[in-house]
């Protein structure tokens, strides 16, 4: 590529001029030129050895956006715009150009960040840790400290990303990873500071030879992990592509509000992220555990350093009786199950895959069973369902919005949906699923905050349940809960987070003498162990739910 440098551009005031590509086609960008004094913005993909007339190129359509071209290529100005900022110092200084002031604690956190090379932000959900981290990213920059930086993310928080970039760190250039096969391979090596990516990319992109993405790794300063508890289990592919790709970088940061979800191997996962050189036993106790992560972990909670947020009272737990027809198939299908698994257990004790065979099919037992909770198979309608419709109908004649958080899609976001649909006009509902394009998802989410028309957001936990800021409603109803209770609390916290003015009010409805109600006790119990290593609790009964916990779901005894 033949870029003028800026005593060029400076002689070239007034004048047309040309950069040329080699080898490649590319999408003429305005970070191109912006620091020329005039130009055309054509829009035009210019092929090698491609003959043009600068007069028929001038009367082309100036109407293409930039957020149509596929592919930003960056001059050497854009990519030397942060080191060329004011210098500052690791004190945050006030002319640190931000859009908004930073709270006290969000200035300890970006302190945090950057006098530490490897980084456990854990604030609990809604404290701003995407805002601290863009904060200390942008400083390193300027600083010169660090020239490329990876920021690792799950797929619906890709948006925020971008929206936190532009807003906090404009003159930052990032690149996302979110495009066609063809065209990433083009963008992992297209110039810029921030490359963001989801795990899902990242994993299939590390191992597909044509990426060539180790020699990318060799030149990243800094690894970022958003939602690190994405890398708790150190077998899975996407864990083993982040490990990799970050092996070089000087600096490792994970975020997280529930680092630890379920049991302390989860942890030695993120450890081994943040000290790679590092051996960990993977046996650790919560006192070693709580050792290890103290000196690289910061950890606020919301009561304590958000005094100004509205409290979030009492969970309210409504308990609901099956109907008739529930109860004969929630029987039905209880005794088949345990027969089934009974059976199972008979026939694959002497294996060495037995306790993973029994444990997914005995999940897939419970699954059977909660949905029945939600709705009989044969119906749309259920006990649930009509107290939701009543708990509805009452915030939305309040001209106030509701959030519904459900596990399943079909026996939970379609048949809500639908039943709300008799209520209401199609105008009034906003949904959020798995099955949705990133596309569809964000302007669902636009919706739902930005037209006050749209009062109802119907969103699985799985999909929505981490990293969207819904502070537009202040209520939120669990149709069904999760038994991982951190799942619980990050879907509770797109509510009670930063931007929130009003009490938040959670409703748990739950089907009494059901598996549900087994899930509700396991839920109390497991959230000792996160409080215990995390926050600071000092003692611990159970670290995960086991084969044994989920064989009582059901009702067999060991």
């Amino acid at each position: 590529m033949i870029v003028l440098d800026k005593d060029n551009i400076e002689s070239a005031k007034g004048k047309h001029f040309v950069l040329f590509f080699d080898k490649k086609s590319v999408n003429i960008s305005k970070n191109l030129v912006k620091q020329a004094f005039k130009y055309d913005i054509i829009g035009k993909v210019f092929k090698q050895d491609e003959p043009f007339d600068l007069k028929e190129l001038s009367k082309l359509d100036k109407s293409l956006s930039k957020k149509e071209q596929k592919i930003k290529n960056l001059s050497i100005f854009d990519l030397l715009i942060p080191v060329l900022t004011p210098e500052v110092n690791l004190d945050i200084p006030e002319n640190l150009e931000l859009p908004h002031k930073l709270y006290n604690y969000q200035i300890q956190g970006v302190k945090f960040l950057i006098s530490n090379c490897s980084a456990l932000l854990a604030d609990q959900m809604g404290t701003g840790k995407t805002v601290q981290s863009t904060v200390a990213l942008k400083i390193l920059f300027i600083k010169g400290i660090i020239k490329k930086a990876l920021v690792v993310v799950p797929s619906s928080l890709i948006s925020v990303w971008e929206k936190h970039l532009e807003e906090w760190a404009s003159e930052l250039q990032f690149v996302v990873l979110n495009d066609k096969k063809d065209i990433r391979k083009l963008l992992w090596e297209t110039n810029a500071h921030i490359y963001i990516v989801s795990y899902d990319t990242l994993k299939n992109d590390f191992h597909n030879e044509e990426f060539k993405l180790e020699q990318f790794a060799k030149n990243i300063d800094l690894v970022l992990l958003d939602e690190a508890h994405n890398i708790k289990n150190p077998d899975a592919i996407k864990t083993k592509a982040v490990k990799q790709i970050s092996k070089f970088a000087k600096y490792r940061w994970a975020l997280s509000g529930t680092p630890l979800q379920n049991n302390l191997e989860e942890l030695v996962s993120l450890l081994e992220f943040l000290f790679p050189d590092k051996q960990f036993n993977k046996n650790l106790t919560p006192e070693e555990a709580r050792k290890l992560i103290q000196p690289i972990m910061l950890r606020r909670l919301k009561k304590d350093v958000l005094k100004e947020l509205p409290e979030k009272l009492p969970v309210i737990m409504e308990k609901l009786q099956l109907s008739p027809s529930q109860k004969q198939e929630y029987d039905f299908v209880l005794g088949a199950e345990q027969e089934r698994i009974t059976n199972l257990i008979e026939k694959h004790k002497k294996s060495k895959q037995f306790r993973f065979i029994l444990k997914k099919n005995i999940i897939h037992s419970i699954q059977k069973l909660r949905q029945i909770c939600n709705f009989p198979s044969s119906s749309s309608s259920s006990p649930k369902m009509e107290r939701l419709k009543e708990i509805v109908k009452e915030i939305v004649e309040n001209k106030e919005k509701i959030i519904i958080f459900t596990n399943f899609y079909e026996n939970g976001v379609r048949k809500i949906y639908e039943n709300l649909l008799k209520e209401f006009p199609e105008s009034k509902i906003a949904q959020f699923h798995g099955k949705m394009s990133f596309k569809d998802k964000k302007k669902q989410v636009k919706r739902f905050v930005e037209d006050e028309k749209c009062q109802i957001f119907i969103g699985t936990i799985g999909s929505a349940g981490e990293g969207l800021t819904l502070t537009v409603s202040n209520y939120a109803v669990f149709f069904d809960m999760h038994w991982n209770p951190a799942k619980m609390w990050q879907a509770e916290d797109r509510v009670h987070r930063i931007g929130q003015k009003n009490k938040v009010v959670i409703h748990n409805l739950i089907m009494e003498n059901t598996i549900e109600e087994k899930i509700l006790q396991k839920l109390q119990e497991k959230r000792k162990l996160i409080e215990t290593v995390v926050d600071g609790v000092k003692h611990i009964k159970e670290e995960e739910v086991s084969l044994e916990d989920l064989m009582d779901f059901i009702g067999i005894k060991n």
